[in-house]
């Protein structure tokens, strides 16, 4: 009798979880088609890569620049005694 209530609760478990995995995929599907949808009609993938390429090609060569000033600047010695 034991088991049977063992398996009987966890089906109802498995049940309630499946329903609210169900309800988390359809609300992030709405939402998926939502920001689809509310790209303008010229949006393409390409001029976005594009971007990120060259976003992320200046914000290398900040770093590099950012990087060889702090190693080249002078640094005060303390004085020796």
């Amino acid at each position: 009798m034991r088991a049977v209530w063992g398996l009987l609760s966890l089906v109802v478990v498995l049940a309630v979880v499946g329903v609210l995995v169900q309800k988390s995929w359809r609300s992030s599907q709405e939402s998926l088609t939502r920001q689809t949808s509310s790209q303008p009609a010229g949006h393409n993938r390409a001029s976005e890569s594009g971007n990120v390429r060259d976003q992320s090609q200046k914000i290398q060569q900040q770093y590099r620049q950012q990087l060889e000033s702090a190693i080249n600047a002078p640094r005060s010695m303390p004085d020796a005694q």
